[in-house]
């Protein structure tokens, strides 16, 4: 039910920016995107720093956090915490790069972000090195004063690296 009611919100929000054009104007457009980029490229420091408790800073902690990765989901926010917080420290080193960013301004209080990345880890107990490839899209909401995400889809193939 509740993911029902995250679609119907995200359709709603679609529509409506849609529909509405003009409401915001491309100052305001362009001060949302420069927002969500500047929280991305935080995002992806943390990642690469490994770091589970500054990247949890950029997820909601909202009821209807949802998240789904390569098809499972969706994840809590509760579920996403703890296996960030478990499996980051189980890295020796990671090597992220999103690229194609593409920031969508649904309306002054939602964004969406899809990007492609590339990241390859080092798995500390073992030295095995994995390379993934793939896509992201995250919905970001402004609460109070902070983008965060409300909502992802992770896809990507791992892969051993060459």
């Amino acid at each position: 039910m509740a993911r029902f009611a995250l679609g119907a919100t995200l359709l709603t929000l679609v529509a409506g920016a849609q529909a509405a054009p003009g409401v915001m104007d491309d100052v305001q457009r362009e001060a949302i995107v420069a927002a969500v980029q500047a929280r991305m490229q935080s995002f992806e420091a943390a990642e690469r720093a490994r770091d589970p408790e500054r990247l949890l800073t950029h997820f909601a902690a909202v009821p209807d956090f949802q998240i789904y990765h390569d098809g499972r989901g969706p994840a809590t926010h509760a579920v996403l915490s703890a296996g960030t917080r478990g499996a980051l420290p189980a890295v020796r080193s990671l090597d992220i790069t999103y690229s194609n960013i593409n920031i969508s301004v649904l309306g002054p209080e939602y964004a969406l972000l899809s990007a492609t990345f590339r990241r390859e880890m080092v798995i500390a107990s073992t030295g095995a090195t994995n390379l993934s490839e793939g896509a992201v899209s995250y919905l970001w909401r402004n609460i109070d004063g902070h983008w965060l995400i409300v909502y992802g889809h992770i896809s990507h193939p791992l892969t051993p690296a060459t």
